[in-house]
């Protein structure tokens, strides 16, 4: 004769009680397979509502609070646990990327990012687009340990070398746009058009910032002459007096 296990009962608020204490596997959660089954009404309740999300930690999907945010020693945690230590490295085993080296999903972030700038920021503060990480150990393609990380400007790669056509082209378009100087049909054109500033700027090849300094009349101020033009003159002239 056998006999029947008893059935495994599970509250909702704490079930989510111990899911809002910490991220748990759903395998922790339930313990067997029957009790999985019985469990998952609830979770996707959980889920439908927006009260609990699922997150990948070391590995393994957990289910977790929904404004639960890795700290920081969780994050390094978690990246380092994806690598293999080799003669004092870290080796990535996940994706490498050709141009940025080792990449990570973040599934709390959402998107692909540099593992190599996310240890940096963690370690030390977010690095800024003209800042790049040179790798100074014997494994430079793979490496993401923090110890063996040296920051450097991102145009330390192209020193001494040639400039390319596209790089020369970009710089001359910069200084003309620096140094080039508008016209009265420039200026008539942007204080009557309705157009974005982007396009305007586009249209002019100006800069985007000397056509919102024309609207705003940081520049050519005298550019429609009114008979009040003198009054304004001494006005602003009285005010700096004052």
């Amino acid at each position: 004769m056998t006999t029947r296990r008893p059935k495994i009962e599970f509250d909702a608020d704490e079930v989510f009680a111990r899911i809002r204490t910490k991220p748990v596997r759903w395998n922790d959660l339930a313990g067997t397979k029957t009790a999985r089954r019985q469990l998952r009404p609830i979770i996707d309740n959980l889920l439908a509502s927006g009260a609990v999300k699922f997150v990948r930690l070391g590995g393994s999907r957990h289910l977790a609070a929904a404004a639960w945010s890795p700290s920081k020693q969780e994050e390094l945690d978690e990246i380092y646990g994806r690598c293999r230590a080799v003669d004092g490295c870290m080796l990535w085993t996940g994706r490498i990327d050709p141009d940025r080296g080792p990449a990570m999903y973040a599934a709390w972030g959402g998107t692909e990012r540099s593992a190599r700038r996310r240890v940096w920021g963690i370690r030390q503060r977010k690095l800024d687009r003209a800042s790049t990480i040179a790798m100074t150990c014997a494994n430079p393609s793979d490496c993401v340990l923090f110890e063996h990380m040296q920051r450097t400007n991102s145009g330390a790669k192209m020193k001494g070398k040639p400039k390319t056509l596209l790089h020369r082209i970009a710089i001359a378009t910069a200084k003309r746009k620096t140094s080039g100087k508008l016209t009265d049909e420039k200026v008539a054109r942007i204080l009557e058009g309705d157009e974005s500033t982007r396009c305007l700027a586009r249209e002019l090849d100006v800069s985007q910032a000397t056509v919102h300094a024309v609207r705003s009349r940081d520049r050519w101020r005298n550019y429609r002459a009114t008979p009040f033009s003198g009054l304004d003159a001494a006005n602003d002239s009285g005010r700096r007096r004052a």
